[in-house]
């Protein structure tokens, strides 16, 4: 799921309270609650403090308190359907940059330039007060303390810009252990619920785990040690999260990494793979077939272009010329602040369709010769906010959108630019999950929808009615298409199982029995990356074409499943064996790594397969330059 962004509304902090209530609050100055069903912004509160640098909810999840660029730290109540001033506590020159609360939700350590603080909740007085930079004064530079931790044994735990991890006893203000890390800053810091375990960040990408240990085999006496230092990220480290199996961390260089914990996990699977997360799971490309376009999706515009194309014919791993080149013909800007959320191209490449959270767009486009116009669609139904996910029929003459409470409305496409809304689809039991995937038939007749319950829906466009809905799997979709030929859903969930479900028959397929009681290879379900893409070749009706961020495959149902002790990727050993021994060691799975990351992949027609690549480098090179360390032996 995405809350989409918006231009003026930085996230400087995030906490969940009151159980699954998730706050969020940044240097715009206010303190938003987003609403996870609609996938919006619920509710905006001024902090009435300046930009707000931190924030941390109670162990009770009553209460929030916010630290502001003018030194004040700040309590709100937790109210039904939104928050409420309390009160304000003790204030002193300084921005709060970081916060937490003591367990017990007695105390508050607020962390800021050259020092820490103690708050007493109850009062709102400072209790303590501690120079973090006593000892390096001669240095003369400021130390700012950008994570803090409160220990229910009384421990302040802080990271600052001198690359320390450092631990105080609040109470009498004194420096029990300083370890120092990285010549850089130790820019975030969590704990884990045990308090027996802590991960930090720094600013050259590096991260590293603390834990707390015995000085000695049988002694009560503990000492923190640092134990395992990581290397997953090129730039800085801006958040982590200690769970209790893993260690998790995000930063700037846009890559979530999750690090099992291997002394945490009792056998080798999904859960104890490295995991790293750098594109998002949804479509951010779609595909006009017929017309031969590509559309884009930026955060605040969309590009339209024209694929090239060749004359020539060549080998496997040649580059052909290109007789035309690739055509950039429309650009489209989104007005406002707001991040758009989903788009999409009709088969045709008419009609354009974009959303953001508070408004939808659907668009006329015309060639006439080398040139294109474009024409805004007036007087578009309102009642389809919000839009979470856009699909053309096939024959480009409807427009379905996916909106909130399990909603997906119908709209009718009319010449020479207009629409009409013709039906909403609602599942018979209710829902109070927004809809983020749809799949329509190539004849019209069928469309399956997935909410955030992760029930599929399938409706019946002929007669605008509920089919069936098919049985829950306990795993989140991450695709689903139906075939041209068979109507039969293909679905793959987050945990790489793959099941065919018949439309028709309303029950799964002899094929996905079989693969459930054959099981596919270890290889395929430890895989990290969610498939995002199914499509199908109209040459061969059992095949099935799927994609992740690392692979494509073409999957032949016509074909026997392979066993575990079975190459799964066998392409390059298959070309050197002679025709005979090919054919025995032939499998279902034909697996391409040679496009990567791979954003989209699909059939423009029966010969020809398009694929869209987003370099890594790419977005990299846009990025501040790394803190230069030095290597030994350069």
């Amino acid at each position: 799921q995405v809350i989409p962004g918006h231009e003026a509304r930085s996230v400087e902090a995030l906490c969940w309270a009151a159980g699954d209530r998730l706050f969020g609050a940044g240097l715009s100055g206010d303190i938003t609650e987003y609403d996870l069903a609609l996938l919006r912004v619920a509710c905006s509160v001024d902090g009435c403090g300046g930009p707000i640098w931190s924030m941390a909810a109670n162990s009770s999840g009553t209460q929030l308190a916010i630290g502001c660029e003018d030194g004040s730290v700040k309590l709100f109540q937790v109210v039904p359907g939104g928050i409420q001033f309390e009160r304000n506590l003790d204030r002193r020159k300084g921005r709060i940059l970081c916060l937490s609360w003591h367990p017990s939700d007695t105390h508050i350590a607020a962390g800021s330039i050259d020092f820490l603080r103690v708050f007493d909740v109850c009062s709102g007085q400072t209790v303590q007060r501690i120079m973090v930079n006593y000892h390096v004064l001669k240095v003369r530079r400021e130390c700012i303390v950008w994570s803090i931790a409160f220990l229910s044994s009384g421990t302040v735990v802080t990271s600052d810009s001198f690359g320390r991890v450092q631990f105080w006893d609040w109470q009498r203000g004194t420096l029990l252990e300083s370890h120092t890390v990285s010549t850089s800053a130790v820019l975030s810091l969590a704990v884990s619920e045990k308090e027996d375990s802590i991960v930090v960040g720094t600013s050259t990408g590096a991260t590293y785990q603390f834990q707390l240990l015995p000085v000695k085999m049988g002694s009560l006496e503990k000492r923190w040690v640092r134990t395992k230092p990581f290397q997953h990220h090129t730039h800085d480290v801006r958040a982590v999260a200690h769970s209790s199996t893993a260690l998790i961390s995000g930063g700037l260089d846009a890559q979530l990494v999750i690090r099992p914990l291997m002394e945490k996990m009792q056998k080798k699977g999904y859960d104890a793979a490295l995991r790293k997360f750098t594109f998002p799971h949804r479509r951010l490309v779609s595909c006009a077939r017929k017309a031969r376009l590509l559309l884009f999706q930026f955060s605040q515009h969309l590009e339209l272009w024209r694929l090239g194309s060749t004359d020539e014919t060549g080998k496997d791993g040649e580059v052909l010329p290109l007789c035309r080149m690739p055509e950039h013909l429309v650009q489209l800007k989104s007005k406002g602040p707001e991040h758009i959320y989903c788009s999409c191209v009709s088969p045709c490449g008419s009609w354009v369709a974009y959303s953001t959270a508070s408004r939808f767009h659907l668009y006329r486009v015309q060639y006439e010769g080398d040139g294109v116009s474009v024409k805004k669609v007036p007087k578009v139904p309102k009642l389809l906010l919000p839009a979470y996910q856009l699909q053309f029929s096939s024959d480009s003459g409807s427009l379905f959108v996916a909106s909130a409470r399990g909603s997906v409305h119908v709209l009718q496409l009319l010449e020479p630019g207009g629409c009409k809304h013709l039906h909403t689809f609602r599942p018979p039991s209710g829902s109070p999950e927004a809809v983020y995937l749809l799949a329509s038939s190539a004849d019209g007749h069928w469309l399956a929808a997935v909410g955030g319950d992760w029930a599929i829906h399938v409706y019946n466009l002929k007669c605008f009615k509920h089919h069936c809905t098919v049985p829950t799997y306990s795993c989140a979709v991450t695709a689903l298409a139906i075939h041209p030929v068979t109507n039969n859903l293909v679905i793959a969930y987050s945990d790489q199982q793959l099941f065919e479900f018949s439309i028709p028959e309303k029950q799964y397929t002899a094929w996905s029995r079989m693969v459930q009681n054959c099981g596919l290879h270890k290889v395929w379900l430890e895989r990290d990356s969610p498939i995002t893409h199914i499509t199908f070749n109209p040459k061969n009706a059992s095949h099935i074409l799927l994609h992740d961020i690392y692979m494509f495959c073409v999957l032949d149902k016509s074909l026997p499943l392979p066993d575990n002790s079975a190459l799964l990727m066998n392409q390059s050993t298959l070309k050197q064996l002679p025709e005979t021994a090919r054919k025995r060691q032939l499998h279902a799975f034909k697996i391409c790594k040679k496009f990567q990351p791979l954003l989209f992949a699909d059939l423009l027609d029966e010969n020809c397969l398009v694929m869209v690549e987003r370099p890594i480098m790419d977005f990299k090179t846009q990025l501040p330059l790394p803190v230069q360390q030095k290597k030994f032996g350069t």
